[in-house]
């Protein structure tokens, strides 16, 4: 992207990552101006950086020696790469790698993409196993993406403030996707940016005389996901949202073991969706007017 005479940077959160995890930095390291590594983890993890990346004169390493959550993490992150000159930042989950060359790609198209200020984020495809996705030319618009391989655009980052904090973690790309959208801002999906992505941890279940590959998490993840799909709903009024959440009602009802904890997580995390959106309506949350 040097040609663009653009500065990029680059962000990825930890949290008590592998070793293959902080490896997984050397695939982008040497294609961005700045790297910044957001640690959540409470034990340090600076001697693994040295010993695992190839270039660690570039990286920044900011140990925040507790989990604050991926929000404030990304938010942390983008920042000092707004801070340090970058107009792109490009945020990876720890464990996703590229399948295609994102960057060349995500160049070519700021290159041909008319009106790049409109533009709030440029997105990969996410393949992965219970999700196949196809390589295509050119892009679309699209309603929302999943986080990992996100190009975005820091002057509109500013103006919309960020990712919204208190979702700690889920549904922090919706709620970003659907913000940007409302503002008149364009989600761009590139159909030749390619993310190799595992969300969740998949399970296989059966079913009458069938065997089903469901994505599976925590009861935690179920309490943070209710909670953001129940605010997005209120908040953006997308159908997709109240499906979603159903669907999640199914699987804990009809799949998983230990259904008390998943349902007490799911309440609990549908109430506190709920009040969340009742604080935004008093204006407890003036920044994401």
């Amino acid at each position: 992207m040097g040609d663009l005479k653009m500065l990029i940077g680059s962000v990825v959160v930890l949290y008590n990552p592998t070793e293959d995890e902080i490896k997984n930095i050397n695939f982008y390291i040497n294609k961005v101006d700045y790297a910044f590594v957001i640690d959540n983890s409470s034990k340090d993890s600076s001697e693994l950086m040295k010993k695992y990346i190839d270039d660690v004169n570039k990286l920044s390493y900011i140990h925040n020696a507790e989990n604050v959550g991926l929000c404030r993490a990304l938010n942390q992150g983008v920042k000092l790469a707004v801070k340090n000159g970058c107009q792109w930042t490009v945020v990876f989950d720890a464990d996703s790698r590229m399948s295609t060359d994102v960057f060349e790609i995500y160049s070519n198209t700021i290159e041909k993409y008319k009106n790049i200020e409109n533009v709030a984020v440029f997105a990969p495809q996410h393949s992965f196993h219970r999700n196949k996705k196809n390589i295509y030319s050119g892009y679309k618009e699209i309603d929302w993406a999943m986080t990992s391989g996100w190009l975005i655009n820091n002057d509109v980052f500013k103006k919309m403030n960020g990712f919204f904090e208190p979702l700690f973690v889920d549904g922090l790309d919706l709620d970003y996707c659907y913000y940007a959208r409302e503002k008149g801002y364009k989600i761009i999906e590139c159909g030749e940016a390619m993310i190799d992505h595992h969300p969740a941890i998949s399970k296989t279940f059966r079913f009458l005389f069938m065997n089903i590959q469901l994505g599976t998490a925590s009861p935690f993840r179920y309490y943070l996901q209710a909670k953001c799909l129940v605010w997005d709903y209120k908040r953006y009024h997308h159908f997709f949202d109240l499906k979603m959440y159903f669907i999640k009602w199914v699987k804990v009802l009809l799949f998983f073991d230990n259904k008390k904890e998943y349902m007490k997580n799911m309440l609990l995390g549908t109430i506190d969706g709920v009040k969340l959106h009742k604080k935004f309506k008093q204006g407890l949350y003036p920044n994401r007017i």
